[in-house]
């Protein structure tokens, strides 16, 4: 796999890890990447165990979950935990390549079989009553609402900022706020959740 990113010219491996315990000390401790690609299986410590750690404290570090597992539970979870994307170990080279593209662009799911999976997993679904659904709904103001629109249509920083006509520290700012009230720590988390409680269904300021 490193050969093979080595040969495009946009990527650059800076480090490998055996394990997840190992993945976290080699980020805290060495060059930080841009983009990890997280293995789900592995030793020591899981990759969703290790990414949650790594976005902890540093969330601007992108992940790729890579797994040879299609199950919609093991999806679900990686991305909880932070990630911005996820590859089957049985992808083509050029998808893996494209994924890293993708997430290090628009930093969120762009990839709409992805998105009909987390859709159709109803266990995560259900983890709310209707009501809590609605008051997270709620505390939302109608400017965050519209930045909300915008990353359920996989747009960038600086894309939300164009569409909303205000500039991209503002954007950044209200990321920020939606986040503390949604009570995650990523835009795909919060993605997740709203395409959970049916938000792509909704107006602003509903």
């Amino acid at each position: 796999m490193r050969s093979l990113l080595e040969m495009e010219e946009d990527i650059v491996v800076v480090g490998e890890a055996s394990n997840g315990q190992d993945a976290i000390e080699k980020v805290v401790n060495g060059p930080r990447p841009h983009v990890i690609l997280m293995d789900v299986h592995m030793p020591m410590m899981t990759g969703i165990e290790a990414t949650r750690r790594i976005k902890m404290t540093m969330p601007d570090v992108l992940v790729i979950g890579l797994t040879a597992s299609e199950d919609d539970s093991i999806v679900a979870d990686m991305l909880r935990s932070g990630a911005s994307g996820y590859v089957l170990k049985s992808a083509a080279a050029s998808d893996l390549v494209k994924t890293i593209r993708s997430v290090r662009t628009s930093r969120t799911i762009t990839d709409n079989d992805l998105r009909q999976r987390l859709t159709n997993f109803n266990a995560y679904n259900d983890q709310l009553p209707t009501d809590a659904k609605k008051f997270i709904h709620q505390k939302l103001t109608r400017r965050e609402m519209d930045v909300m629109q915008a990353l359920l249509r996989g747009y960038s920083n600086k894309e939300i900022a164009r569409e909303l006509v205000i500039s991209e520290r503002t954007v950044q700012t209200h990321l920020s706020n939606i986040f503390s009230k949604m009570d995650v720590n990523s835009r795909t988390e919060a993605v997740l959740v709203a395409m959970r409680d049916g938000w792509t269904t909704q107006q602003p300021g509903m």
